[in-house]
């Protein structure tokens, strides 16, 4: 993926035709050029232009340094935070942070410039490190999906373990860094017209370019919206699902209830799919058509187009520590103890959880099943430490089988009590008991 606007093939279409580069204004030659009739100044030379993309971008590098900066603070600074989901967000929020320290302010101040005043060996690494903390971010979010979707639809299958997850981290780094290593070496630093200098690609094959181009589409892009899409797609409707029980096992309250998690988790998996898109498609695209039309760079509004579509893709730093970390109800509450002033947002809601879970508690019945599945939810609460309105609904759902799977051994002989009875135990607890703390975000991380 292109991560800075194609200089070179730019200056070479102006000369092959017959374009005269003017000489007068060097910080921003390749901007400036005369044709045989007039002379035409691309959009992003104009100081306005500039003053409105400066501005975007420090307030894509202020928001998202800070936001995911917090987010690893939270879950380094907090054993109880440190679980699978949570060590994923984390590598996210690294790779975020990577990607606004490297692409955020070096792209722009290169463009605006019009000369890379960074070096040589910077020439290679500044790309070559961008690109790596773009497939990290993309690769890390179809890890956090495909996580997701295990443990929503086989929920009492055992849990990636924290070696695993940390196993599966280091091999996304290696994957991302060698993938990204045609790009690094085909960077080039050369000179233009005088005391201009260029860093971009300088490919030995065209035809190889274009090839590489369409991978890192498909590998960047393509092939992690659509598991993320898949994924998310599946656990909404299995929510929904399991919202629907049978008549009479819900009182009115837990209906409504359950009714307003499923619209909210449902509108968060659909922001997750729509933002992803929004955020990678238009850069994505644009690059492609780069790689495959090697005219498309003299295009008059090439530059305005890119700058647009690359701030649209940095704005994703932005909005991941509020998707996967301030809607988590336990990040929420170590955000507010690290800054007071989050306190007052968000506050009734966790407070009306515990209310409603002390309701549910109060106007079930007390008989074998029920104490059943009652014990299975307090027993997850005291394991964990930790719960909120998805996971709740989780091992509500859950209870509630185990709840209608000991009404019916009840209609059995008492030999097959003896054998079912133990068996169903063992199979819940043991999901339950080897999951250990890390099963704390096994829903609430919807």
């Amino acid at each position: 993926m292109d991560t800075v606007p194609n200089v070179t093939r730019y200056l070479n279409l102006i000369k092959s035709s017959n374009r005269n580069l003017v000489n007068t204004d060097l910080p921003v030659i390749f901007f400036n050029y005369t044709g045989e009739v007039n002379e035409t100044i691309p959009i992003i030379r104009e100081p306005s232009i500039q003053i409105l993309f400066s501005l975007i971008y420090v307030t894509i590098f202020v928001l998202g340094v800070f936001g995911n900066v917090l987010v690893c603070y939270v879950v380094f600074h907090n054993k109880n935070m440190h679980t699978v989901t949570n060590y994923f967000i984390t590598n996210l929020a690294l790779s975020d942070i990577l990607l606004c320290v490297l692409a955020v302010p070096f792209t722009p101040t290169y463009t605006f410039l019009g000369t890379w005043v960074f070096g040589s060996l910077l020439c290679h690494l500044v790309p070559y490190a961008q690109m790596v903390s773009v497939f990290v971010s993309t690769l890390t979010l179809s890890a956090i999906a495909i996580d997701r979707f295990f443990v929503i639809m086989y929920p009492f299958q055992p849990r990636m373990q924290l070696g695993t997850c940390t196993a599966l981290i280091v091999l996304i780094w290696v994957g991302s860094l060698l993938i990204a290593l045609p790009y690094a070496y085909c960077m080039t630093l050369s000179k233009h017209i005088d005391t201009v200098t260029v860093c971009d690609e300088d490919w030995s094959s065209e035809s190889f370019q274009r090839v590489y181009g369409i991978i890192m589409s498909f590998s960047q892009f393509i092939i992690p919206f659509c598991i993320i899409a898949f994924c998310y797609i599946k656990v909404s409707l299995k929510l929904n699902d399991r919202a629907k029980l049978k008549p009479g096992t819900k009182n009115l309250r837990r209906e409504e209830w359950d009714r307003e998690r499923k619209k909210r988790t449902n509108r968060m998996l659909i922001a997750m799919v729509f933002i992803f898109g929004f955020c990678w498609f238009p850069i994505n695209l644009i690059n492609l058509v780069n790689d495959l039309h090697e005219d498309f760079a003299s295009w008059y509004c090439y530059y305005i187009v890119f700058f647009i579509t690359h701030s649209i893709a940095m704005s994703s730093t932005c909005y991941n520590p509020f998707l996967y970390a301030w809607l988590n109800d336990n990040f929420r509450k170590e955000f507010k103890q690290v800054l007071p002033f989050f306190s007052s947002a968000g506050g009734g809601a966790t407070r009306g959880t515990s209310k409603r879970l002390s309701n549910w508690r109060s106007e079930r019945t007390c008989n074998g099943a029920e104490t059943c599945a009652e014990t299975l939810l307090a027993t997850s609460v005291v394991l964990t430490g930790k719960i909120d309105d998805d996971e709740a609904a989780e091992l509500q759902a859950e209870a509630e089988k185990v709840r209608e799977n000991i009404l019916l051994v009840a209609f059995s002989s008492v030999d097959e009590k003896v054998e079912v009875l133990p068996e169903i135990t063992r199979s819940h607890s043991t999901a339950i008991v080897n999951n250990g703390h890390s099963e704390a975000s096994r829903v609430d991380v919807l």
